[in-house]
């Protein structure tokens, strides 16, 4: 909604969220703290289903910088997911010296993205 996706994304599903509040700050980050999302594995599992596809198939995941997408590969992995990838850039990439995010990533590579959001895609708490 920020900062745009991925074009031929099949979901987004968030690994972490901010609480609701926005009220406990991560001193480490200078942001308010994340917090997992405890529907991830089985929202991914449903999403794999409805697209008669199994842990055995490819699952390609992405996040700003790709931090987040890595910890979210090894919790598939953990749950027996075979083939799962993470763009290691991510979608904006690194920082560069100005603080901007325009060094590497998906969007910064111009691959096909978009600020429009497909609301059949997008993860809703349950």
């Amino acid at each position: 909604m920020f900062v745009g996706m991925p074009s031929a994304v099949d979901a987004l599903v968030p690994f972490v969220e901010t609480e609701d509040l926005m009220t406990t700050w991560d001193n480490a980050r200078s942001a308010y703290k994340l917090e997992p999302v405890q529907d991830f594995v089985p929202e991914i599992n449903r999403r794999l289903k409805e697209k008669q596809l199994t842990k055995e198939d490819i699952v390609v995941l992405i996040c700003r910088s790709g931090d987040r997408s890595s910890r979210a590969v090894n919790r598939l992995a953990e749950d027996g997911f075979k083939r799962v990838y993470t763009v290691a850039d991510g979608f904006e990439g690194d920082m560069s010296k100005d603080g901007r995010r325009n060094v590497n990533g998906w969007k910064n590579a111009d691959l096909p993205w978009s600020y429009k959001l497909d609301k059949s895609k997008m993860y809703f708490a349950k």
